[in-house]
């Protein structure tokens, strides 16, 4: 049916539109319309007076079942950031939810995936047992090894040409083979000498001898000899003292020190020596200037 509009006319009490009875059957018309709808839209279980099944909720489906209790399934989404399609395949199965995949995917994939069809897609129809004897007819457990690779079997291959230390200790008995103490006698008869007979033959004397011949070596008397005052003296262009004052002079020098004082003499610059025994530098008076 056609949506029906109640006429209203052209203006309050104009008389144009219509009347009440038909406007309240126009009414009735739309309601048994839209009623009828979603009749056609949910699911009859049960009695005739039971009218259970698909409800609408707020962006949601609602399933409520054969029985009309608080139980329910809703059907909704996520609120979309992007146009999104989801295709349903044109089959029919049984759709799977992420908590059952673990359960009943597992099941469900080792009830397909068994022996039989690795086989038909491996070409080769063999079960564990098959396996075994193929792997036995085709290799030897150890004890198979060892029956085969015994003592006859391992001296039929053994290189004669090697030898073992007992045989290696007997060649060279045999042929000259010296131990530690034949050794010992060979170093001491080809003028082998001990840490003695060393001592004995680089004495001082033996050290000196080759001091002398290898260096000028002359001992502290003879530098003594060669190296005297007429030596230095001719060696010495002048002396140098340390100039003082008599307020900076030095404290306790050595017994004998002598210094240049520039105002050791009233005044007057002079040389002084240190007399250890007074603890004082004793003056001496300069006198007048060197002349021909």
């Amino acid at each position: 049916m056609a949506k029906q509009i109640i006429g209203i006319g052209t203006s309050g009490n104009d008389g144009t539109g219509d009347d009440l009875r038909t406007a309240g059957s126009k009414i009735n018309d739309n309601f048994t319309e839209l009623y009828t709808d979603v009749a056609s839209l949910q699911v009859a279980t049960g009695g005739a007076a039971a009218n259970f099944g698909v409800g609408f909720d707020s962006n949601a489906i609602v399933f409520e079942g054969a029985t009309a209790d608080s139980f329910e399934t809703t059907f909704t989404i996520t609120d979309p950031t992007k146009d999104n399609t989801i295709t349903l395949p044109d089959s029919t199965g049984t759709v799977l939810l992420d908590t059952t995949i673990g359960g009943s995917i597992a099941n469900s994939i080792n009830g397909i995936v068994d022996s039989n069809y690795i086989a038909l897609r491996s070409g080769i129809a063999q079960d564990s047992s098959q396996t075994l004897l193929i792997v036995r007819a085709n290799s030897i457990d150890s004890g198979l090894a060892t029956a085969l690779i015994d003592s006859a079997y391992v001296t039929a291959r053994v290189n004669t040409s090697t030898l073992d230390s007992a045989e290696v200790q007997r060649m060279i008995d045999s042929n000259g083979g010296l131990d530690s103490s034949e050794v010992q006698k060979m170093i001491d008869s080809n003028r082998g000498l001990d840490s003695a007979e060393v001592t004995t033959i680089v004495d001082s004397d033996y050290v000196r001898l080759k001091q002398l011949s290898n260096f000028n070596y002359v001992d502290s008397g003879a530098v003594t000899t060669l190296v005297d005052s007429d030596y230095i003296l001719t060696r010495t262009t002048q002396v140098n003292l340390n100039a003082y004052t008599v307020a900076n002079k030095p404290n306790n020098p050595d017994h004998g020190a002598l210094i240049f004082v520039r105002n050791g003499a009233s005044g007057n610059p002079c040389l002084a020596v240190f007399d250890s025994g007074s603890g004082a530098f004793l003056r001496i008076t300069l006198g007048a200037a060197v002349s021909t």
